[in-house]
């Protein structure tokens, strides 16, 4: 084979693995298929998840805490976190290619908004800056359905949605997050700040 048709192949098959890849990363939401996260035969075991095509993390988490954090947090994370960090641990050989970005290991959860606990009525008032989960959300219903899971604990899935709605690179239910560069009247650009209105759903601000 000439060098040049080598190099050929080489690039088609290196171009490949790379979209390979993308697609696979993008596999694993709702946008692209299902069976990034269901099976449809020969599921896995966990209770209460539809066809769970996964195992689940064995990752032991620190998790997050602060002397103004009102809510009593699991040791660990539950429900539908753990769902997501079976993915996104940073130890599913599986998932290595996913960016650092992506990956919450052992201790990143200290630095992460704070999940698995229960957010009620009394959480709220004893907290003063929380918005009653029993008030609208902007989403259609209240914070408590919209953003709360079955035992009224906030997860990933409050604020990521991997199914229908999730907006953006980042899945946020209703809104994208980030920065946007503008055109300002005099010709200069400035940085504008985007999404907030998902975190001012609970958080009074």
């Amino acid at each position: 084979m000439h060098r040049s048709q080598r190099l050929g192949r080489l690039f088609l098959t290196t171009a490949a693995l790379v979209l390979l890849t993308a697609a696979w990363a993008a596999a694993a939401h709702s946008d692209y298929g299902c069976d990034g996260c269901h099976v449809p035969h020969n599921a896995g075991s966990l209770p209460g998840v539809p066809l769970w095509n996964g195992n689940e993390t064995t990752v032991t988490f620190t998790m997050y805490s602060s002397s103004t954090l009102q809510a009593t947090m699991d040791n660990q994370p539950s429900g539908t976190s753990r769902l997501c960090l079976s993915c996104h641990d940073g130890a599913n050989p599986n998932y290595l290619w996913m960016s650092d970005s992506r990956k919450f290991g052992a201790s990143d959860l200290v630095k992460s908004h704070p999940i698995s606990f229960v957010y009620d009525s009394a959480l709220a008032s004893a907290d003063g800056y929380l918005k009653d989960p029993a008030q609208p959300s902007t989403l259609g219903r209240t914070i408590a359905q919209d953003l709360l899971d079955a035992a009224s604990k906030m997860q990933c899935t409050s604020c990521h949605d991997v199914h229908t709605s999730g907006v953006g690179e980042n899945l946020l239910r209703g809104y994208d997050y980030g920065y946007e560069t503008v055109q300002n009247g005099d010709g200069t650009t400035s940085q504008v700040h985007h999404g907030a209105e998902l975190c001012r759903m609970c958080h009074l601000k």
